[in-house]
């Protein structure tokens, strides 16, 4: 009889039939919990219309009501694919099935022969026997495995990334027990404590899509993080604060916070349709709140005749100028680039402020966290830079934090690699990086290395802009036209003819002129079979480099190609190195001049600003408009708004407040 199934499986109890009746201590089971009865024998295979009893009895049919929960999960724990998972390896699907739910699975399985060795699960069935509320617990988890394992054959649960796959798990668990916020943004703010963009920035993960509910440990997570960011105190004058006030704060620290008074130019921005005003004019150097001014009252730089825009691009390059750089600027000025992978200018820069280091002790301290697991996340929980929906201020692109660590070290370990020595240019510089800092491939080495002499940048960053203005004229070069044509042709199944590859959809065809031209790069074995070196250039030998890479690799020719286009808009007689030239180029793409103030050397000596500080300011550039890729022209806005700074990301001996030293200490030691 199906029954047995069950007596078999638990010994010594008859819970079934006829003898319950001749035993006080069993018929409360099927009496007092008849669902979790059926859902039990449910769980060992038996379908609902197996299970015995009377139809005279009133608990019959709560007992297959139970079976009904029960007996999807006994089969799935029988078939593809819940099966194999956990016959092969239950503990590596713990997190995504639940303890509870594994547990039970792992002990029916060695009990019915299919997991010898198996260790007896923490919670025996037998055990449970005499625990309704615990039966009843043990029947929510079948639940929770049941809903998972549909969950998991559906083409959204599929199309999600691994991460997102545990949380949709996440999200099932927390429907089936209740423990959920309905995906609504009306019901959210309920509960993010008026943190409207921790409630964005969830509802944009496709994970809580599925069953329309977010977990509410979500919730609370993103809200303990932001309650300790918020907690750091504030630093500076603040954006209410007179210029008076901003330049006596300055003067304590030794710095010149003053507003040096704007200049027209005599020329009208026809896209702002505002006067050209420059603070100093174009003559020295700018101070911090000149360059918030400038994007406060931004102008389209294509109104400006090119020797006007070439001399405000050399007052750019004397202000970042740094005339003694020490260990500390060379980490600085990289890792804005380290950190630029998929994250748009503007976070870029809060980023790179957010992590800036201020002195040699900082600095060590990073490098010996090299190897240390989980030092990415870490760094996220320490900084708050992370997505809302984790608390954070959400500027961080797909950077791997933990490579700075080992930017830290190479550069304390090889610090003249990083340096131009006699006959070298910035190029050999950036061939170096590229092949020994980890997140700093050709792209990123390239945008990160002019910052060590603006004046001497001989290299250039091809980026998405630069390859949508060039690659059509890349298909008739006679250099590289050919090759060119050929590849594009590949990856977009046409004839290999310019005008096959035009008559492509724009966005289809720029993506792949992205993946052809910025996707790939020229490498080689670093030495021979043989062990002889590998052609290695002498900019890139044993001697120069910190340690001997497995591969060298070197910029593809449609890559160079850009470069020299770029290179060719200088002129006969160029007033701009080519680094230079190519920001004044962006600048135009972008209708809006970029001081990128993030690079100014007065940061080292001004205190570190707060994360809501920090908040606040990067919520005044969205709502200028600094984070809108269609807006040409920013709106004007008070530069005090605008002014962010550095922040505690490793200060060792740096005087702190004690929200941020505690914080901090958490990361450095």
């Amino acid at each position: 009889m199906a029954d047995n199934r069950l007596s078999t499986f638990l010994p010594n109890r008859s819970v079934m039939g006829a003898k319950m009746l001749q035993r006080p201590a069993e018929p409360y089971l099927r009496q007092q919990a008849p669902e979790v009865y059926g859902g039990l024998g449910g769980l060992m295979g038996m379908a609902p219309d197996e299970m015995g009893g009377s139809v005279l009895d009133p608990n019959t049919a709560r007992v297959r009501q139970g079976a009904q929960y029960g007996f999807p999960v006994g089969t799935a724990l029988q078939v593809a694919p819940l099966a194999p998972m956990l016959a092969t390896g239950a503990k590596a699907t713990a997190r995504a099935l639940g303890p509870t739910a594994v547990r039970m699975a792992e002990g029916y399985l060695q009990r019915q022969g299919l997991m010898p060795g198996a260790k007896e699960p923490g919670m025996s069935l037998s055990s449970l026997m005499d625990n309704p509320q615990g039966l009843t617990n043990s029947i929510t988890e079948q639940k929770v495995l049941a809903a998972q394992a549909k969950a998991m054959k559906s083409k959204e649960f599929l199309d999600l990334s691994t991460k997102e796959k545990a949380q949709a798990l996440d999200s099932v668990r927390a429907k089936i027990e209740k423990t959920g916020v309905v995906r609504k943004k009306s019901d959210l703010m309920k509960v993010v404590n008026g943190e409207e963009d921790i409630a964005d920035s969830i509802l944009t993960n496709p994970a809580f899509k599925i069953t329309g509910v977010i977990p509410k440990s979500v919730v609370d997570d993103a809200l303990l993080t932001r309650t300790r960011m918020k907690a750091e105190p504030a630093t500076t004058p603040g954006a209410n604060a007179s210029n008076e006030e901003w330049k006596a704060w300055g003067e304590k620290h030794g710095v010149n916070m003053t507003l040096t008074e704007p200049k027209s130019l005599g020329i009208i921005d026809l896209t702002s349709k505002r006067e050209v005003q420059i603070p100093g004019g174009l003559e020295g150097t700018f101070t911090i709140p000149d360059m918030f001014w400038m994007k406060a009252n931004n102008i389209d730089p294509a109104s400006l005749p090119k020797e006007t825009h070439d001399a405000l691009m050399k007052k750019l390059i004397r202000t970042h100028k740094v005339e003694n750089p020490d260990q500390v600027d060379v980490f600085n000025r990289l890792n804005f680039a380290l950190l630029s992978p998929n994250a748009p200018l503007t976070p870029n820069e809060f980023l790179a402020q957010r992590m800036r280091l201020t002195n040699m002790d900082e600095l060590q301290a990073l490098a010996g966290r090299v190897d240390e697991p989980g030092l990415s996340r870490t760094a996220q929980e320490q900084t708050g830079v992370q997505a809302a929906a984790r608390g954070g201020m959400g500027v961080l692109g797909t950077a791997d934090l933990g490579n700075q660590a080992m930017l830290a070290k190479l550069i304390l370990q090889k610090p003249e690699m990083f340096q131009m020595a006699p006959g070298e240019t910035m190029r050999d510089v950036t061939i170096r990086v590229m092949n020994q800092v980890p997140g700093l491939g050709p792209k990123t080495a390239s945008l990160g290395t002019p910052w060590l002499n603006l004046e001497k940048a001989n290299t250039s960053a091809v980026d998405l802009h630069m390859i949508r203005n060039s690659y059509e004229r890349m298909l008739d070069d006679p250099l590289v036209g050919k090759a060119f044509t050929q590849r594009m042709a590949g990856k977009l199944g046409v004839e290999p003819t310019p005008q096959s590859i035009l008559d492509v959809p724009e966005k289809v065809r720029e993506a792949a002129a992205i993946d052809v031209i910025g996707g790939s790069s020229l490498a080689k074995t670093y030495r021979t079979k043989s062990g002889e070196l590998n052609a290695i250039p002498d900019i890139a030998t044993p001697d120069k480099l910190a340690y001997e890479p497995k591969q060298i690799q070197d910029f593809n020719p449609f890559y160079k190609r850009v470069v020299d286009y770029v290179d060719e808009s200088r002129g006969m007689n160029p007033e701009l190195e080519l680094f230079p030239e190519q920001w004044r180029k962006w600048d135009i793409y972008r209708q809006r001049i970029e001081p990128h103030e993030f690079a100014h050397p007065d940061y080292r000596s001004l205190p570190r600003q707060s994360w809501t500080e920090m908040r606040d300011a990067l919520t005044a550039h969205k709502q200028a408009g600094y984070t809108q890729a269609d807006n040409p022209v920013m709106a004007p806005t008070d530069w005090r708004k605008l002014y962010y700074g550095s922040i505690p990301t490793l200060g060792v001996g740096a005087a702190m407040q004690d929200q941020q030293q505690n914080s901090l200490n958490s990361f450095i030691q």
